[in-house]
């Protein structure tokens, strides 16, 4: 018998705000969903350095795993926190060997919300906008708010769609915003590379096959964005790199 979904106000109102988007104005959202981290070419303006009230400590390794039903890191939130909507198992793929870490933006309006319900609404749209065209679920396997939450997007086990021609061993992790238009906060940014670290690290992915969108040979996009790209390239090149990841294939060799 199948189990009962768990019951939530808070998600309740989350897919009630959803729901409640007008039709024309869904629909304009849903698509720049699904395309405006594929491909930019307009220029944006300018934008200021971020402005650093003071920087947090950031975590060098994973910190430690506290297993749920699925095994996942204990500081992800749950997709039944975000979704009750089930992915297309007939049109999914088994994950492969995970060789790749990729950043994305989500492209769309920008977002300066850091509440939990907002976040929730935001990341249900963008699964409402990539089943619309035929996508088994959400692209990204994880999905970072302006909070400084991490969430679950598409199961691990599953092959994401978030790089054309490059999805397979790539997981995918989306930050909520348009970086061509804004800045990421330092909330967000702490929780970025708490992610990339710690999956580089259970994975034994290489700072050198931690890319962002932009990155991939044959990919004509902005994401994830020119202010998100100048601090994942600082990120990678510091935090990231001081991790000492050794892929286990290379070192054998």
């Amino acid at each position: 018998m199948k189990e009962p979904e768990p019951k939530s106000h808070a998600l309740d109102a989350v897919l009630n705000g959803v729901r409640g988007i007008s039709r024309r104005g869904f629909l304009a959202l849903g698509t720049l969903a699904a395309v405006g981290c594929a491909t930019s070419n307009q220029r944006a303006r300018k934008l200021p350095d971020p402005v650093w009230e003071g920087v947090a400590p950031k975590p060098a390794v994973c910190p430690p795993v506290i297993p749920n039903k699925r095994g996942d890191m204990a500081f992800v939130l749950d997709r039944a926190a975000w979704t009750r909507g089930l992915p297309d198992r007939s049109n999914l793929n088994p994950m492969l060997p995970v060789r790749y870490i990729t950043l994305h933006h989500d492209g769309m309006s920008p977002f300066l919300a850091k509440d939990q319900a907002s976040a929730a609404a935001r990341i249900e749209l963008i699964r409402v906008s990539h089943r619309g065209h035929a996508w088994a679920d959400i692209g990204y396997h994880f999905v970072v708010d302006r909070g400084g939450r991490v969430w679950e997007g598409r199961d691990l086990k599953w092959q994401g769609a978030h790089v054309k021609d490059h999805n397979e061993g790539n997981i995918g992790i989306c930050c909520l915003g348009n970086f061509d238009e804004q800045s990421p906060s330092d909330e967000q940014l702490e929780a970025a590379e708490r992610i990339v670290a710690c999956l580089m690290d259970k994975y034994r992915v290489p700072v050198s096959r931690v890319r962002s969108h932009q990155e991939w040979q044959g990919a004509r996009t902005a994401c994830p964005g020119r202010s998100l790209q100048r601090e994942f390239v600082q990120m990678r090149r510091n935090e990231l790199s001081r991790l000492g990841v050794v892929d286990e294939g290379t070192a054998r060799a």
